[in-house]
């Protein structure tokens, strides 16, 4: 079984190598760390794992996806970028 932080290690492979992405430690003690895609400056989607589960957050929708492991977050990222968003 995968911890939430060797799964979160997942998450910054794969994201650390796409542009816009970035690390933001937790602004909260105690709080998670997440990548954040922010190209202009305002985060549109932030991920952390949060009890086995990869979770994208957006902002601007107030939502969270959710993913059981980062192949999943692959493929809906993928599957965003290919509809223009």
């Amino acid at each position: 079984m995968t911890t939430d932080d060797e799964l979160f290690d997942q998450v910054g492979v794969v994201l650390g190598t796409r542009g816009g992405w970035r690390y933001e430690p937790s602004t909260s003690p105690g709080g998670p760390p997440s990548w954040c895609l922010d190209p202009a400056g305002v985060v549109v989607v932030s991920v952390n794992v949060v009890d086995g589960a990869v979770v994208a957050y957006l902002p601007d929708l107030d939502r969270e996806v959710r993913f059981a492991d980062v192949a999943g977050l692959v493929a809906w990222m993928d599957a965003q970028e290919g509809a223009g968003g």
